[in-house]
């Protein structure tokens, strides 16, 4: 299969573009390179901005895996930080569909439920609480709108993800975050009381539900990316400590507007492609400590959710 991944640099879309290249697929790859990273890029990169991608740039392909995103939702409170995440996808939309590319797959975000109660089902109303949320809710109403103009055999779907988590990720997460504080023998702060809680997926185990995602040819409209299995803050700051033999905790002031859960409701996904053997969280979080000990990944200590 040949495919076009945006934001192929990324953290999650550099381990997809990897999987997929070593499952045989054909991958070209796009990235602007505006956020740093310290991981390795994929071979032929094209560093490029997505809202230079033309039509013709995606007749080539079968599928688009579209995953070019800035995602700080602190940031996002920022002027532009609504547009440029609904400029770029809008472009990336209008340019599919003008293509004779056949699948379109879009990032969002559990960020789009909002405040709601229990694991969250894609059937679940938006709820926005952020720009970046908003952004996010703002693209799959674009995705709804152009869906029914697809001729048959063509096809728009949305992947939400929750929190990935693995050695590659970037400081602002809460989960690098954690790690870069023990690294640093300085305490990890945790913004709030720490009974926040997050569906936290091991990079893994994300991919392995992207490419199931990808291997089937009708795209459903909305699938959760997630663990089905939430973990306050407090208690993962505890499970990081464990995994590293050191480490204590601070508080910080609690974000506005934060959200006491999301947790995902994996039933669509496993009826449709399988379940999932997900690695436990306490021997992932080993497993990414002693990765970025070895690769040297990290970039000190910060916040975290």
């Amino acid at each position: 299969m040949e495919l076009l991944v945006t934001g192929a640099a990324g953290f999650i879309g550099s381990a997809l573009t990897a999987a997929l290249r070593s499952a045989g697929h054909t991958v070209t790859a796009v990235d602007d390179l505006s956020v740093t990273s310290p991981r390795p890029r994929p071979t032929g990169l094209q560093v490029r901005d997505v809202r230079d991608l033309t039509p013709a740039d995606l007749n080539g392909c079968h599928t688009v895996v579209h995953l070019a995103a800035h995602k700080s939702v602190p940031r996002s409170f920022e002027v532009g930080g609504f547009e440029h995440n609904v400029a770029v996808d809008r472009h990336l939309i209008h340019t599919f569909a003008n293509s004779r590319a056949r699948r379109l797959l879009l990032a969002s975000s559990c960020e789009v439920y909002g405040e709601q109660t229990g694991p969250l089902a894609e059937h679940a109303s938006h709820a926005p609480r952020s720009p970046y949320a908003a952004g996010k809710a703002a693209t799959e109403h674009l995705a709804d709108i152009y869906r029914p103009q697809m001729e048959a055999g063509r096809h728009i779907g949305i992947v939400r993800f929750f929190n990935t988590f693995g050695p590659d990720e970037g400081p602002d997460a809460v989960v690098p975050a954690f790690l870069d504080a023990v690294a640093a023998s300085q305490p990890l702060v945790i913004e709030g009381d720490g009974t926040q809680a997050r569906d936290f997926t091991h990079i893994d185990d994300s991919v392995t539900i992207l490419t199931r995602i990808l291997t089937v040819p009708t795209l459903l409209p909305v699938v959760n990316c997630g663990s089905g299995r939430a973990t306050s803050i407090r208690d993962l700051a505890q499970a990081v400590i464990r995994a590293s033999g050191r480490g204590t905790v601070t508080h910080a002031a609690a974000r506005p507007n934060e959200i006491a859960s999301f947790t995902a409701d994996m039933s669509l996904f496993t009826r449709v492609y399988g379940p999932v053997r997900y690695r436990p969280l306490e021997r992932a979080l080993a497993d990414t400590l002693r990765e970025r000990q070895h690769t040297g990944a990290g970039a000190g200590a910060g916040a975290a959710r």
